[in-house]
């Protein structure tokens, strides 16, 4: 009989947590594709991740009455084709916050994307993608970072405004690199209609945590769409700091729904000062991309991807240790579920 009472009573402890919990949903993507790369030599694999990064993740939120929610969310990704964490072995190197928000908006502490990373989405930013190809600092070292705390508005005509500010790597103030890692970042998203715009800033106080002092960064990235119907056009800006001179990346793209279950997509853009140094005169590059996918449910996708990156004598931009001054490319056909 005590065993039952035990057993009851841990029964209803449970019961009672998961009445207060308003609801935990649990969800994951399980993405691997058969690719061909060609840099320094040409490669064949399998890979995981191409279309969208593996991962598997927990989110939830809570009542607390009077308009206020609790939020959460922890996210893992994984390799699938060989079976590992990724984010070099973190549990939940994607992502894991806990936030409270309300009419006013919402408030997050933890591991978070940064707002340039979601403006960079908007042009995509998987692994053929041109943001990830060259990369910029908000999708590439930024995309998401530790320590943040981040303000997300509600809607205020049609555009969600957030702010982020990361306490970096939280180095002792004595340390030659006390700032490694701070970054403070904003941006304006603008959705009605067709219309898709999107705004962002990045400053990094230092990108360096070798060095002493501050190698501060400074980026901007500015988005613009328009859906037709049949037709999507994207165009982007950035500009960023690298060495001397400023990178900068603009591009175009087009989006073309062919049927009711696939689209197909092309994009061209031209990076310049991709080393950022005065002394390296031809270090630009033009990328080109063709990528469809094709729906076979909601949950589950078949896409393939070409990339192609056009060199010049100075810059090294593409796929599996591109060579500077060379041509190089990726092909890739894969398979994308979600659960």
């Amino acid at each position: 009989m005590k065993k039952h009472a035990i057993a009851l009573a841990a029964l209803g402890l449970v019961s009672g947590v998961a009445s207060a919990q308003s609801s935990v949903t649990l969800y994951g993507v399980v993405d691997v594709a058969l690719e061909r790369v060609k840099g320094a030599t040409s490669l064949t694999r399998v890979t995981s991740g191409q279309q969208q990064g593996s991962r598997w993740g927990l989110r939830g939120t809570e009542d607390l009455g009077g308009g206020l929610k609790a939020t959460f969310l922890l996210e893992s990704g994984f390799n699938a084709d060989v079976g590992t964490l990724g984010q070099g072995g973190r549990l939940f190197g994607r992502q894991g916050y806990v936030g409270l928000g309300g009419g006013w908006g919402t408030v997050r502490l933890g591991r978070q994307y940064t707002p340039m990373d979601d403006i960079a989405s908007i042009i995509g930013t998987k692994v053929y993608d041109v943001v990830s190809v060259v990369p910029i600092i908000g999708n590439g070292d930024y995309n998401r970072v530790d320590n943040a705390i981040t303000y997300v508005s509600p809607t205020i005509a049609n555009t969600v405004f957030q702010l982020q500010y990361s306490l970096g790597d939280e180095r002792v103030s004595t340390n030659p690199s006390a700032d490694f890692g701070k970054q403070v970042s904003a941006h304006a998203l603008y959705a009605q209609g067709p219309w898709t715009l999107g705004l962002s800033l990045m400053q990094v106080a230092d990108a360096d945590g070798a060095l002493a002092g501050k190698q501060g960064r400074d980026a901007l990235l500015f988005v613009g769409a328009y859906d037709f119907g049949p037709v999507k056009l994207t165009g982007y800006y950035d500009v960023e700091d690298k060495a001397v001179e400023k990178l900068k990346l603009l591009g175009v793209a087009a989006a073309f729904k062919v049927g009711e279950n696939t689209v197909v997509s092309v994009g061209a853009a031209q990076a310049k000062n991709v080393n950022g140094s005065a002394a390296a005169a031809s270090d630009d590059a033009k990328i080109y991309t063709l990528q469809a996918t094709h729906n076979l449910s909601k949950r589950t996708s078949l896409y393939a991807h070409v990339t192609a990156v056009s060199n010049d004598t100075a810059a090294a931009l593409g796929f599996n240790s591109p060579v500077a001054g060379s041509s190089s490319n990726g092909m890739q056909v894969g398979i994308r579920h979600r659960f």
